[in-house]
Formats: structure tokens, sequence, C-alpha cells
């Protein structure tokens, strides 16, 4: 039987996404939703939140825990999309103008793609 897992980078897009809207720095995140700054910062870098985190986090988030799952482990080799966008988003410095023409060009293709679909 295929065991959950959690989707980090999801979880913690999600999380930063409500931080911003909330206008809360990640400590006073982890401070409304009764966790430690430490689990924070160690799940920004890619690791596992424990149980009780990770139902703190999405109770926080009023989100259900399940759309935080996945049957597929993190990648050890290539670097998540998703992940590496909002990492460059995130960043306080201006990515370089290779990696801006990068991110600008998957999201073109993005958006084109979501146009075929339609």
């Amino acid at each position: 039987m295929p065991q959950n897992l959690v989707d980090v980078d999801s979880l913690i897009a999600t999380l930063d996404a409500q931080r911003q809207a909330r206008n809360l720095s990640w400590r006073q995140l982890a401070a409304e939703a009764n966790v430690s700054a430490s689990s924070l910062t160690r799940m920004q870098q890619g690791k596992s939140p424990d149980v009780n985190t990770f139902s703190a986090l999405t109770a926080w988030l009023n989100i259900p825990a399940e759309r935080f799952y996945t049957n597929k482990p993190q990648s050890s080799g290539e670097e998540d999309p998703i992940a590496v966008i909002s990492t460059l988003l995130r960043g306080k410095k201006r990515p370089n103008p290779k990696a801006m023409k990068a991110l600008q060009e998957l999201i073109n293709a993005a958006v084109k793609l979501s146009k075929e679909l339609k």
C-alpha cells in the first residue's frame, strides 16, 4: 500500500502566500500556528514536518491535510520548478538576468499550455 507523504514544497508555498497576504513574518506565523520557527526553517530547507507541526499548520491554513499529501517522494536530484520559482520570488535579492529569462519562459509556457487545455 502506498504511503502518503507530505508535499513540503507545496505546503511552504501555501504558507508563504497566506503569510504575505496577512502581512506576517515567519516568526509571527509560527506563533499564530503554535509551532516553532525552527520547524518552518527546516521545512524551507526541504525537510518534512513532524505530525504535530503538520497538523497545526494545516489547521492554521484551514485547509484539509490531504491537500498536501503525495505518493511521490521528494526528489533529491532534480529541483521542482514550483519550488524554484517560489524560492526566487521569496528571495530578497533580484535573480540574475539568466534566471529571470528562464522564469519568464517557464511562466509563458505555462500560460500557453493552460490556454490550450481550455
